[in-house]
């Protein structure tokens, strides 16, 4: 009898740790929750996706990534999780470049076109980190010193033509096909991360 009731409640111990992993599992897979400010950011920013060039999804999607648009207060904060999102894009996209070109060794016209876009790419890279502080930093200026509120969506857009730039050397080679997707999702990255600084200097 002992022996059937110790069986009985060590089996209600495994079905209780496996019900407590199940649900600790189910949390971390939980994506945080949007703020309405981060919806309503969203649908003004892709209201004219031909003008931004970003979808409602791929925004809520990229801004729900980081914990900080859950209580955000204003699209600074917003603005902020964009740029951050956009570097680590960047870079994955430059090391795949560098892949390319390990690659293309024998053909000198693509490596040529390659070693343009790692160029282009590296100071893509860079480029958020200063867009990243002008934003973090910006106060409304005295006098002639410090940015212009425009400043703000101005420094993200000087990424698009690095983009441009390596899009439009590797046309014609035969690794074109292999940064398409990357191209459009960093143009959308960038396109997003342009419109919420300046939906920020323009909020009331």
């Amino acid at each position: 009898m002992e022996m059937v009731q110790t069986t009985s409640l060590a089996f209600t111990g495994i079905v209780i740790i496996l019900l407590s992993m199940a649900i600790t599992v189910q949390a971390s897979d939980t994506k945080p929750m949007s703020s309405g400010i981060t919806l309503e950011a969203c649908k003004n920013v892709s209201s004219d996706f031909f003008k931004v060039r970003s979808t409602y999804d791929f925004c809520v999607s990229t801004l729900q990534s980081d914990k900080r648009s859950i209580n955000v207060k204003d699209c600074r904060i917003l603005a902020l999780v964009a740029v951050d999102t956009m570097k680590p894009q960047a870079t994955a996209v430059m090391a795949k470049v560098e892949n390319l070109i390990h690659g293309a060794t024998k053909r000198k016209i693509t490596t040529r076109a390659l070693g343009f876009c790692r160029v282009d790419y590296g100071g893509m890279v860079s480029t958020p980190e200063i867009c990243h502080d002008i934003i973090q930093n910006f106060e409304v200026r005295k006098g002639n010193e410090g940015p212009t509120p425009y400043d703000l969506p101005d420094c993200i857009a000087k990424t698009t033509k690095a983009i441009n730039d390596c899009s439009n050397k590797t046309e014609f080679t035969s690794v074109s096909e292999g940064l398409t997707k990357e191209y459009e999702e960093l143009s959308m990255m960038i396109s997003l991360s342009s419109s919420l600084p300046h939906l920020y200097i323009t909020s009331p």
